[in-house]
């Protein structure tokens, strides 16, 4: 019987790691498992990789494109050398970053709550909501209701709204990453997020890990967007947004896979239309 890469997502459920002993048996056939929302310490388990759940593209891809294509000449190059089948470059906005390097256009207030409380099981984003949005009205915050569902046709419109905003607030949602996570990395937006078992997923990522809501303070983010903005623009190769392209991950996932290491498969390296890896 062949081995193979387990693949787990396209859900809120998280990845259990009661599931990690199947890749400890002997004669396990799982070469290694990526895993969507997973609860499992990936620096403590070689053979498991987090992958992110990424933007929901039937809803937001088209927003996302036209911001880009407002900024053509925001580039970086192909996310791998192994050509598959990706562009030579893509667009990565970062008006935003100069916006706030520059003091233009920036409002007093920085962060942006703009989510639905209601579809956290853990209650967090029910909280959030009643402290900040509803009993607190700090200065530094500004909430807008999210309603249930998404008008394709009005996107644009709420994203030139949110994107005045350069700090984005991201608890969970209905699992342990959020699309408001990378919806926002690729729209030059720094998401602030809660320590989890996802921290190295967000490794070299232009995001704000909190441990608990008293971090969410003027003062600390205040000095965190300027910081994260100078490394931007200082040293940008610290940031890997290799890891918002599909192909990156697909890379990772073929390296992985029993057809790199088998010389008569070769030709079957047929997954995602990915060529083979040598």
């Amino acid at each position: 019987m062949y081995k193979f890469v387990l693949i787990t997502g396209q859900g809120d459920d998280p990845m259990p790691s009661r599931f990690l002993h199947y890749l400890e048996e002997s004669d396990s056939k799982i070469i290694h498992w990526f895993g969507q929302n997973g609860d499992i310490n990936a620096t403590r388990n070689e053979r498991f990789t987090h992958i992110p759940i990424g933007i929901n593209c039937f809803e937001m891809a088209e927003g996302i494109r036209g911001i880009h294509r407002q900024y053509p000449k925001h580039i970086l190059p192909s996310a791998t050398n192994n050509n598959l089948d990706e562009p030579s470059h893509y667009i990565q906005p970062h008006d935003i970053t100069q916006n706030v390097l520059t003091n233009k256009n920036q409002p007093d207030k920085i962060v942006l709550i703009n989510f639905r409380p209601d579809t956290d099981p853990t209650g967090l984003r029910t909280k959030l909501y009643e402290d900040i949005c509803k009993n607190n009205q700090s200065s530094f915050t500004i909430c807008y209701d999210k309603p249930t569902g998404v008008d394709i046709s009005i996107l644009p419109t709420i994203y030139k709204r949110n994107r005045q905003y350069p700090l984005w607030l991201s608890p969970r949602g209905g699992g342990l990453d959020c699309h408001r996570t990378w919806e926002s990395l690729y729209l030059d937006i720094i998401p602030i997020v809660w320590h989890s078992t996802l921290d190295s997923l967000y490794t070299n990522l232009p995001i704000i890990i909190i441990n608990d809501s008293s971090e969410i303070n003027e003062e600390f983010l205040r000095n965190k967007l300027h910081e994260i903005a100078m490394k931007k623009v200082q040293q940008p190769s610290v940031y890997q947004y290799e890891k918002l392209r599909n192909a990156y991950w697909r890379d990772i996932i073929i390296k992985k896979s029993r057809y790199v290491f088998n010389e008569k498969d070769i030709q079957r390296n047929r997954c995602w239309r990915a060529k083979t890896i040598r």
